[in-house]
């Protein structure tokens, strides 16, 4: 499991604006070394901007998924931000380095054996109530009819 999250750039950290921030740990403690691995080779290899850092004040979405009885890898990817939860100032180079490693990840092979397993299934999954919506003509417009 790769969180995507805010990065807030701050006295103290080593977040930045440019680039993607690979967290090496929030304050749960550290992040699947293996996969957090990956991540920087897979930054060096395709030229992605990154730097490294650790969140002492901040729980991400993983800790939740770990607690919640989950025996999964997982990571912390950010984009550099001004303030959060606000006026958040986001530079496009850090959406765009982020963009490209989930890119280049959700393309790489996978390395360990076992997390090529399927944790489970759509059978059971609940689903949403579709209502149908108007007739759409050839144009894509909803028609008069």
């Amino acid at each position: 499991m790769v969180s995507i999250d805010n990065g807030t750039t701050a006295p103290g950290q080593n977040s930045r604006e440019f680039g993607v921030t690979i967290a090496m740990a929030d304050q749960s403690g550290p992040f699947d070394y293996h996969l957090t691995q990956k991540l920087l080779a897979l930054c060096e290899q395709h030229d992605i901007r990154h730097q490294r850092d650790i969140f002492r004040y901040y729980r991400s979405d993983s800790a939740s998924a770990l607690e919640a009885g989950n025996d999964i890898r997982t990571a912390l990817i950010t984009f550099g931000i001004d303030a959060s939860h606000g006026w958040e100032r986001i530079h496009s180079h850090a959406l765009r380095s982020i963009a490209e490693l989930v890119g280049v990840y959700l393309q790489s092979e996978v390395h360990i054996e076992r997390d090529k397993d399927q944790l489970s299934g759509l059978k059971g999954f609940t689903h949403q109530p579709i209502t149908p919506s108007k007739k759409e003509a050839a144009d894509g417009f909803p028609s008069d009819d």
